[in-house]
């Protein structure tokens, strides 16, 4: 009986540890998992982050703005108005950061260009069903493939697209049916009435017919319908054949001839239209890629090395060098962005406000000059250049506009201002454009993998966040490529790249907001309210336990009523109080307030009341005041008394958040706990990078606990008793 007692204990105890570790597990597994990972149901405790290998799912699209971080709106609209060009992949799947990539080129048809000739026949017998500009082969397709496949709503978007369809076909068989209740009597010719009547009766069935056979195709696996599938459904409607043909001539067949056009007819159009261009668009490509796409990234310092190379051409390349090789990569844009307009203020005496309006304007003529095709740097950048040749070339290119107008009336306001105006603005437009170049210079650089193996036209690999692959092309349009089902890229990962992928969402979190400066913050806050909690905890248990004054006991009983008092209660009195006394977002407001506790107090009265009372006595003897008797003899005998009274006020010092969030408007006071909220939002939460933050977060609590364990045991275990 007594063996099965212990094991029932046992098996409860297992239970338990279970039930108390499980959650704590799970966020640690949480951490480590893939983005797509989190929401999977059925959970599982297994992440893709160990793998050895990923396959990643992409959607080939053409021409992408690079990415840039840290500019105005002014600066990041002159900074896309050039385009890279290039087969963009945009990941739609976990991102990735890391490995040896591999793009499936090998066998990819494509063409170095398309004789005019060739692509002007080919125009002639095409019927346009809307206008696509046909300045080259290459633009032309692009355009098409945008509109039909690959834009942000494209034409042939699945559900959108067999809901119209179907639509259309309900709306026309409800006007035949409302016809030919209606409207075919009024045709005079008896014999025509017949056959238009018995025509629209068989189409009103084959009508029905169709639809089932169209309906199928809202369900697919890609969001977009594929060539074989708008193939069958040209079949389809062509099979309807639904214009009337006759020799005669009324207004009711008309108006049906005309709602074919208009409705079906021109779904059909469009169907037609798309599909002869693909056709042609497979025909002009001859030639075929022998090789795959293998990449790996750069490492720091080989990406420091090319930035520097690349920008040797520049007038400030001594700074820039300085800045690449003393500064983190991601904070040079930045800095050199603030030299060029430090330069600036020194040399013309002009304040940073008036400077970021003057940047404004000229870098919204510098816009409008991209706009319309006048090139800056050719009014600007020789010996002879300057700011009023390059104005007037914009104003002959742009004519009347509304916003040149704006701009000039603005900048003429400045030139009244100062007598070296002109050249002021000369140097501005001139430092827009450096930095305009440098920024694509960077993002290049920053984002570029190195390749190992490549057919001769690709030149370059950008990996973009993991989010997007960027395949840099010469002498051939990436145009060419969006139909060779580059639908996956595959990724090798070596033992190294897998450990940095199981860490990747602590890396990530860790940068996600200044938790450097919240992990000190917390330290900071946390050491000085417990010390100074436990130095007043054990000067007022002394008082209550030693020291003999009126109305202790009834002192003491209002102290431990106060325990009954929820804390939240306390936060706008204690608020009012801290704004009285103007501490808001500093670091009294998170301390002060939470220096004295009811419950260390009383617990650490408990224990000195334990204590024998011939120790104070021998101790008076000798000639020791109360307040050497406190800290020579009681606390050090209280000492598990002291660690658990310091470690439950560590803890709660670290894990608060209300009251942070409450007395802080800065992330400079801020603290972890408050940090973790970077990851949830109104759109959702990340909980795999807040699970990695939360880790972090707790680490050093639970690190303090297990070496101070057994002081907090013996401490609540030892409390009262003599």
């Amino acid at each position: 009986m007594k063996e099965l007692k212990r094991m029932l204990i046992y098996f409860l105890l297992i239970v338990g540890s279970v039930v108390m570790l499980a959650p704590f597990a799970w966020m640690v597994v949480t951490s480590f998992k893939l983005p797509s990972e989190v929401n999977t149901w059925p959970p599982r405790w297994t992440t893709r982050s160990f793998a050895t290998s990923r396959t990643v799912k992409v959607v080939p699209t053409t021409g992408s703005a690079t990415i840039a971080k840290g500019l105005s709106l002014r600066e990041a609209l002159t900074f896309v108005a050039k385009k890279s060009e290039g087969l963009v992949l945009n990941v739609n799947d976990d991102p990735f950061y890391r490995g040896t990539l591999r793009i499936p080129f090998k066998g990819a048809t494509y063409t170095a260009a398309v004789t005019t000739e060739k692509f002007s026949q080919f125009l002639e017998k095409l019927e346009f069903p809307k206008e696509f500009p046909t300045d080259s082969p290459e633009v032309f397709f692009e355009n098409v493939y945008l509109h039909y496949i690959l834009g942000a709503s494209p034409y042939f978007k699945r559900d959108t697209y067999i809901e119209t369809i179907l639509n259309s076909i309900e709306s026309l068989a409800d006007m035949i049916d409302t016809m030919l209740t209606f409207a075919v009597d009024r045709i005079e010719d008896e014999s025509e009435r017949d056959r238009f009547a018995n025509f629209l009766e068989k189409k009103l069935e084959e009508l029905e017919k169709v639809k089932p056979l169209v309906q199928r195709y809202k369900a697919g696996e890609e969001l977009i319908l594929s060539q074989n599938e708008l193939t069958e459904i040209q079949k389809i409607l062509n099979s309807l054949d639904l214009v009337y043909t006759t020799n005669s001539s009324h207004e009711v067949i008309d108006n049906y001839n005309s709602a074919i056009r208009n409705g079906l007819g021109n779904q059909l159009k469009h169907l037609e239209f798309f599909l002869a261009v693909d056709k042609f668009f497979k025909e002009v490509q001859d030639r075929t890629a022998g090789k795959d796409v293998v990449a790996q990234p750069l490492t720091e310092e080989d990406k420091r090395r090319i930035l520097i190379e690349r920008t040797q051409h520049f007038k400030d390349a001594s700074l820039i060098k300085e800045l690449v090789e003393k500064l983190p990569l991601d904070n040079i844009p930045e800095e050199f962005s603030k030299f060029l307009d430090k330069d600036l203020e020194k040399k013309y005496g002009i304040t940073g406000i008036e400077l970021a309006n003057l940047k404004s304007l000229v870098g919204s003529l510098v816009n409008l000059a991209y706009e319309h095709d006048v090139d800056p740097e050719i009014y600007l950048a020789d010996k002879d250049g300057s700011f009023a040749r390059f104005e007037s070339a914009v104003e002959n290119a742009v004519g009347f506009n509304l916003t040149f107008v704006s701009v000039r009336s603005k900048l003429q306001a400045y030139r009244e201002e100062f007598k070296n105006a002109d050249e002021l603005f000369r140097d501005v437009a001139l430092n827009a454009l450096e930095l305009q170049d440098f920024r694509t210079i960077f993002e290049n650089t920053r984002y570029a993998w190195k390749l190992i193996e490549a057919p001769e036209f690709v030149k370059s690999v950008l990996v973009k966040e993991g989010k997007s692959i960027e395949v840099v092309m010469e002498g051939v349009s990436p145009i060419y490529f969006i139909d060779d089902g580059i639908r996956k890229v595959e990724l090798k990962f070596s033992a190294s790249d897998v450990v940095k992928n199981v860490f990747q969402n602590y890396a990530l979190a860790w940068k996600a907001a200044p938790f450097g400066r919240y992990y000190a913050n917390t330290v900071f806050i946390a050491v000085v309210t417990t010390i100074l909690e436990i130095i007043v905890s054990a000067m007022a248990a002394y008082a209550f336990s030693w020291m003999q004054f009126p109305g202790r006991g009834i002192l003491f009983s209002i102290f431990l009523a106060t325990m009954m008092v929820p804390g939240e209660v306390l936060l706008v009195p204690n608020f009012i109080t801290v704004t009285k006394f103007g501490w808001i977002d500093t670091y009294y407001a998170l301390i002060i307030p939470w220096i004295v506790s009811v419950f260390s107090i009383f617990l650490m009265r408990q224990h000195f009341l334990s204590l024998p009372l011939e120790l104070f006595d021998a101790a008076k003897i000798d000639g020791c005041s109360h307040w050497r008797f406190l800290w020579q003899i009681a606390v050090p005998l209280s000492k598990p008394v002291v660690v658990t009274s310091a470690l439950l006020k560590f803890v709660g010092s670290w894990n608060a958040f209300l009251w942070v969030l409450i007395v802080t408007n800065s992330p400079k006071y801020r603290t972890l706990t408050v940090g973790l909220q970077t990851f949830s939002s109104e759109v959702g939460t990340l909980y795999n990078m807040l699970m990695a933050a939360a880790t972090f977060s707790i680490l050093p609590v639970v690190i303090i606990f297990l070496f101070t364990q057994k002081y907090f045991v013996r401490g609540i275990a030892r409390t009262g008793l003599k």
